[in-house]
Parts: structure tokens; C-alpha cells; sequence
């Protein structure tokens, strides 16, 4: 046999060996599958320590109501994607991601949704999360967020109304000073501060930040002032305040 035959069958052996090596190590994990069956399921919030929305047995539950719930099913029959797409369409978790143990325990790991205004309004009543969508009102929520109302439509809450109330919950003083804001009208938003009825009035919310540094010249100046009580403060105009009583 001539040298270059010899290193054809050399290659084409090694080849084999190794394709029949990884297939006789892939078809023990392929039965293991079949065999092992879900025995728990170990749900692990990494947003707990802020809060603590849902619990571990919610989870679980709602797993079983969308005929998701894997206990009791062989390794391969789980459906790990479909289960993380089932969790993530709940209105109150943002992500989840799940993988099994070798001893058939699935571990669920999860992020919730973080509301950051309340919409109170006649007809509604909803949350607006930090993903600029609507959560519902749920019984364990009882964040202090920014409330809102008026003739606020579902577009403008999830919207600029939202990106305030992101930014309000930044800033250390004027989250703790402001309670709600109000569209009485089109392009008219009030705020009302806490333990004061005056309407603060930003007209659009294009320039919220001056206007509230606006405001807090005019606190300062006031304190300087008989204490008087405004009905209204007007913050739309350039370099002045407007009160009213």
C-alpha cells in the first residue's frame, strides 16, 4: 500500500472512531432524558431584596394554569423556551430564565416589572412600568410612585408622563415633594406637591427641569415673605413666576 493510500485510511479511521465515540457519549444523556422526570421546581428572584411582588408558589401556580407545570415530566418533554415565553407574558415578570438540574429540579430564575407612576383616573386604574408599558394593580404593589389623572390618555401616561415620573424618581428632592400630576386639559399639566393644594402649572412637559429649578428660586424667595397661600403658580413663562390667588 502505497504511503498517501495509508494516510487516507489513517484519517478515515480516526474519523470514524471519533464520530462513534461522541455518538455513544451523546445517546446515554439523550436516554438520560427520557428517563429522568421533573421532581420541583426552585423559583430564584434576583430583584427580591428590592421587592417582592410575586412569590415563589404564584409562579408555580400560575405554571399549572397554562398547563405549563413540568412536575412530573421526562426532561425531554419540557419545553424549557416556551415555559420562559409563558413567564414573561405574566403582567408582573419582566424576565425568566430556566434550565434543569441533572436531578430533575428546574430552576427558574426571575426579574420582576418596577412600576414608576399610578394612573388614577374615572375610568382607569393602572400602573405604568419602567418598561413604558401598563402593569396592573396588584395587591402586594405599594410603592410610593408618582400618581396621575385627568384627561390622561393611555399614550401620554406611557409616554412623556412616564419618562417624568423616571426622572422625578432620580432626584432625591423633588420625588419627595411631589405627589401627582394632573391633564385637566390638552397640553396643560399641574402638579400638586405633598401637603399642598396649590396647582403648580407646567403647561407641556417639554422643559420640567427648569421649571422646577424655576420653582425652587421662588421657594427660596418666598421664605424672605409674609407666608401667603397661592392658588395657582404659573411656571410657563421665562425668568418669572406667576401666582394667582
Amino acid at each position: 500500500m502505497s504511503r498517501y493510500l495509508k494516510t487516507v485510511f489513517i484519517a478515515v479511521a480516526v474519523t470514524l472512531v471519533t464520530g462513534y465515540l461522541v455518538v455513544m457519549s451523546v445517546l446515554p444523556r439523550e436516554a438520560g432524558k427520557a428517563e429522568v422526570k421533573c421532581h420541583t421546581v426552585e423559583c430564584r428572584f434576583s430583584d427580591s431584596a428590592v421587592h417582592q411582588y410575586i412569590s415563589a408558589g404564584q409562579v408555580r401556580k400560575y405554571l399549572h394554569q397554562v398547563g405549563h407545570y413540568p412536575v412530573g415530566r421526562t426532561l425531554d418533554a419540557i419545553a424549557l423556551q416556551s415555559i420562559e415565553d409563558t413567564l414573561a407574558a405574566h403582567p408582573i415578570i419582566a424576565t425568566a430564565n430556566c434550565y434543569m438540574g441533572a436531578d430533575g429540579t428546574m430552576y427558574i430564575e426571575l426579574t420582576q416589572r418596577t412600576p414608576i407612576l399610578h394612573v388614577v383616573t374615572g375610568k382607569q386604574n393602572y400602573f405604568v412600568a419602567t418598561d413604558r408599558l401598563p402593569m396592573p394593580v396588584w395587591s402586594t404593589i405599594r410603592d410610593t410612585v408618582l400618581e396621575a389623572g385627568g384627561q390622561l390618555s393611555m399614550e401620554q401616561a406611557c409616554g412623556e408622563v412616564a419618562d417624568f415620573a423616571q426622572w422625578l424618581k432620580g432626584d432625591s428632592v423633588w420625588s419627595a415633594r411631589v405627589a401627582r400630576i394632573e391633564l385637566p386639559q390638552a397640553h396643560q399639566y399641574i402638579l400638586y406637591l405633598r401637603g399642598d393644594s396649590t396647582e403648580y402649572i407646567l403647561g407641556d412637559l417639554n422643559n420640567y427641569e427648569t421649571q422646577l429649578r424655576r420653582l425652587s428660586v421662588f421657594d427660596s424667595q418666598r421664605t424672605n415673605l409674609p407666608e401667603t397661600h397661592y392658588g395657582q403658580v404659573d411656571l410657563r413663562f421665562d425668568n418669572q413666576v406667576v401666582t394667582r390667588p
